[in-house]
């Protein structure tokens, strides 16, 4: 065999080795990636319940406020539920949004990213409507009686009202301030254990099939 054969030879076996190589990939990226598809529905799901309660809050709230118009405490109390409502229903919109316009076609690191992005607002949102409950409830018990029993809470048992507001404000500083300091740079197992109990377990999965991924890219 001549040296231009054996040149052209060695050539073909390197673009089929190379083609071969490309398959084996698309079919593991295919794979995997259907993999945290799947992995990110419960997510999903979870939003779409979220914007239903947020409706629910609304609905009610609404009723509420729009027959104590007269009366401003009930009125304020009525109002923060449904804006609570509000917000619950746009940050479970956005979040859905953004878990639908991943593009699992596009590189590994351009889908990390996007993925980094949905994380990142998944868990500021839900630490922030988390920590509101420290205060919102009173308004919601402030509803519960006067709907349920026809009771002013707040104009017969002020005392429940602002004790209940200061325990939840004593409330929202320490869980903020524990959360502060897990994010401390000294901390940083701490605080990645923090946002992977706050994000869940379809982003964390969805993450570590793409690093695997990126990994099979890389060998």
């Amino acid at each position: 065999m001549e040296l231009d054969d054996l040149k052209a030879a060695w050539q073909t076996l390197h673009r089929r080795l190379d083609a071969q190589s490309a398959l084996n990939l698309h079919i593991f990226k295919d794979g995997k990636l259907d993999k945290a598809l799947r992995g990110l529905r419960p997510l999903a799901w979870g939003q779409a319940f979220q914007i239903v309660c947020g409706v629910v809050l609304i609905l009610l709230s609404v009723s509420f406020w729009s027959m104590h118009l007269d009366v401003a405490h009930l009125l304020l109390a009525g109002l923060i539920v449904h804006v609570y409502g509000v917000l619950m229903i746009v940050c479970g919109g956005v979040t859905i949004s953004m878990i639908g316009r991943i593009d699992y076609a596009a590189p590994v690191l351009a889908i990390q990213k996007q993925l980094g992005q949905l994380r990142r607002f998944y868990i500021r949102t839900n630490i922030g409507l988390g920590l509101a409950w420290w205060l919102l409830w009173m308004p919601l018990l402030m509803m519960f009686f006067t709907s349920a029993f026809g009771a002013d809470l707040y104009a017969n048992a002020s005392s429940v009202i602002w004790g209940g507001t200061a325990i939840g404000i004593a409330g929202l500083l320490l869980t903020w301030c524990l959360y502060r300091w897990s994010r401390h740079p000294s901390r940083p197992q701490m605080a990645q254990a923090m946002e992977d109990s706050v994000a869940g377990n379809g982003l964390k999965k969805a993450q570590s099939v793409l690093d695997e991924i990126a990994r099979f890219e890389r060998a």
